[in-house]
């Protein structure tokens, strides 16, 4: 008889801790806390739903069963330390009868035709408001990323600025981050706006959004209108960092990922490249040397039929730059030659792909400005040059 109640005893204790057990976890599944352990606030609430009392009690409990008068608005304006799950429930009631909404608390009250036409009065404004302002205010909300990418997101900013070639390999390789996407893009477009006149910083960051393009693991169209301001800033801009900082690699640089962006999402959106083109064919006539750099070099990267298309017809305005170049000194002639080559980059990618129409080319007019570098680029031509080889 002994035997048997201890083994009852046994049985029943097993039963009762299994019960606190599941009821625990299913508190911890409610209230959203981590999974990984279980914890004495789960274990506590379990208890309280099951009108027991645990020694072990850390937090305090949430059933307080003693006399002591509780302040309601001092509980409302305090954090409740573990939230309640919240209760389900179900009521039915009439949407219609006979096609026309009954009177009931639970439908949406019907509205007048003031109050519609009011209603959209108030849209209008706000569309007029929103296209005179051109300003679109999106709300990141960092709580609702899990604590995991939070840390990932925190350690890879900090590894760009200490360590930037492992950041760039892990944002070129790493999977499970796209819910971290908009919080990189407006980091990166934030971070070249505001450091536009240190050219190391908005490089940095033109290597970063080139790793987001270049992962495979991550889509980027929604964020387009955001990453290409930035990227086309940094090619067109009129000054960038210091007076003797080397710029003109930053332009280069940025017009190789605005080429590389619209050739990946050049298919889904047909009229990206246009625009693209469109806003350096502003910037490649004017007075700013880097602006006319980075647009030559950024519509050079689109092929030969940009290069017949757009740079070829202002063979007279590169004639204003010969002439400037003789009279020129310091800064401003060294920009002259950089622009000259950049033109010379553009007919030598012209030439190469397309020869016979490179052979139509008015070879005098070019020579007049270009001299004796144009000689590289003649095919058929016979130059002084060729004599000298056997």
């Amino acid at each position: 008889m002994k035997v048997i109640t201890k083994k009852a005893l046994n049985s029943m204790v097993e039963d009762h801790l299994n019960l606190i057990v599941r009821d625990s976890i299913t508190m911890q599944h409610k209230t959203k806390r981590p999974r990984r352990s279980l914890d004495a606030s789960s274990i506590n609430l379990a208890l309280a739903c099951l009108q027991q009392t645990n020694p072990s009690t850390i937090n305090t409990p949430i059933i307080n069963k003693s006399n002591k008068k509780v302040d309601l608005n001092a509980l409302l304006t305090s954090e409740i330390p573990i939230p309640p799950p919240s209760e389900i429930g179900m009521t039915m009631h009439w949407l219609s009868v006979d096609g026309v909404q009954p009177t009931s608390s639970l439908n949406p009250q019907l509205q007048t035709q003031k109050d519609v036409q009011q209603n959209i009065n108030e849209q209008e404004q706000s569309r007029e408001a929103t296209k005179s302002s051109s300003v679109a205010l999106r709300q990141l909300l960092p709580r609702l990323v899990s604590d995991e990418l939070q840390l990932y997101f925190t350690r890879i900013t900090h590894a760009i600025s200490t360590n930037p070639d492992a950041a760039i390999t892990r944002l070129s390789q790493d999977t499970g981050i796209q819910e971290l996407i908009p919080f990189f893009v407006q980091y990166m477009t934030k971070s070249v706006h505001q450091n536009i006149k240190h050219t190391g910083k908005c490089q940095l960051m033109i290597h970063c959004i080139d790793a987001l393009i270049r992962n495979c693991n991550v889509h980027l169209e929604l964020f387009l209108d955001q990453i290409l301001p930035s990227v086309l800033t940094c090619i067109v801009a009129s000054k960038i960092g210091a007076p003797h900082e080397n710029h003109w690699l930053l332009r280069d640089e940025a017009s190789d990922v605005l080429c590389r962006i619209c050739n990946q999402f050049g298919d889904k959106y047909g009229n990206l490249r246009g625009k693209v083109i469109q806003i350096l064919c502003k910037a490649l006539v004017g007075e700013e040397l880097g602006r006319c750099y980075g647009a030559i070099i950024a519509i050079t990267m689109f092929g030969p039929k940009a290069v017949d298309a757009f740079i070829l017809p202002l063979v007279e305005y590169w004639s204003i730059w010969t002439n400037m170049l003789e009279t020129s000194i310091g800064e401003q002639r060294y920009g002259l030659q950089r622009c000259r080559d950049a033109l010379l980059y553009a007919l030598a990618v012209y030439n190469v792909t397309d020869v016979d129409k490179s052979n139509s080319l008015e070879y005098s007019k070019l020579s007049d400005i270009f001299g004796n570098a144009l000689v590289p680029l003649l095919h058929t031509q016979e130059t002084q040059y060729a004599d000298c080889f056997i």
